[in-house]
């Protein structure tokens, strides 16, 4: 029987935060928190970032699905946002969690639909000397090296690296992967267009009753689906992105707070303020100043 059982984390195993470098990537060593929990991190699921696994040395189990699917260096695996996973290591690890904010990577590709399916991809990929999955690897690594340092131009060169490994994901070919994991049940296929559809309509206004309508199900059928795969309500879901959305905007000194909760349908800035400040902490200006350094 299924272990119906889910747990989440807003930030890596066990943590309920995380610290992107400006809101976009986060970096952590692969192994480490396998041996705060004696090689076994159990079955979890982020529902706010996309992560890529880069496994230089060792054996592990990638747990998922109740299946247990041997994995080694060295290696990649790509992981979307709502996905369970764990593992269980056999050896010592060394590598790379690359964590990306989910909101903030699709403001990045969202006129690249094509490149879209790559942070869609739940897949396993094994790294082949001179092939094009060696490319996509080295990439990484040097991603990760240019994250570690403390260069001039690093933002912009992170954000660049991290544009090319999602396309050169998208890019690679379908025959490669170990394994491309199917999770296309009915409330992720919902849960999908769901959030599609919030991208597409630009506005913070628009109703569930409204969505609902859109997507040819109930509103109570789209409640479950969201609990489902995000464990929040439909508001919850929408109220995040804009909020995402917003923190991207407010990097944009040109334009005033007001303005920027306007143009995503908060039409009272005390109730945009109070809402951002409940979901980050913040309010917009306390945030806006927190973004004006690189770390």
């Amino acid at each position: 029987m299924k272990n119906t059982d889910r747990t989440f984390f807003d930030g890596l195993y066990g943590k309920n935060s995380i610290e992107f470098v400006k809101g976009l990537v986060f970096i952590y060593p692969f192994g480490v928190i396998g041996k705060e929990n004696n090689n076994n991190v159990k079955p979890h699921i982020h529902n706010n970032q996309f992560q890529i696994f880069l496994i230089t040395q060792g054996s592990t189990v990638l747990l998922h699905n109740d299946e247990r699917i041997p994995v080694s260096a060295p290696s990649f695996i790509t992981i979307p946002k709502n996905t369970e996973h764990g593992f269980e290591h056999q050896t010592e690890m060394k590598g790379w969690i690359i964590s990306l904010s989910d909101a903030v990577l699709e403001h990045m590709i969202k006129r690249e639909t094509e490149a879209v399916i790559a942070i869609e991809t739940f897949q396993l990929t094994e790294v082949i000397k001179d092939s094009f999955s060696e490319i996509v690897y080295k990439n990484m690594l040097e991603c990760v090296d240019e994250y570690h340092q403390d260069n001039i131009g690093k933002l912009l060169m992170l954000d660049s690296m991290i544009g090319k490994i999602i396309v050169q994901l998208s890019r690679i070919p379908k025959s490669t992967p170990l394994r491309i994991f199917d999770k296309d049940n009915s409330s992720i296929i919902y849960f999908r267009r769901f959030s599609q559809l919030i991208r597409e309509s630009r506005t913070y206004k628009k109703s569930i009753e409204q969505y609902a309508a859109e997507l040819h199900i109930t509103t109570g059928r789209l409640n479950r689906v969201c609990n489902i795969i995000a464990r929040q309500n439909p508001k919850e879901v929408i109220t995040d992105y804009f909020i995402n959305e917003s923190k991207v905007l407010l990097s944009d000194i040109e334009k005033s707070i007001n303005e920027i909760g306007y143009s995503i349908g908060f039409e009272d800035p005390s109730y945009f303020s109070r809402i951002f400040k409940k979901k980050t902490g913040f309010t917009p200006n306390e945030f806006r100043k927190t973004i004006g350094g690189i770390s």
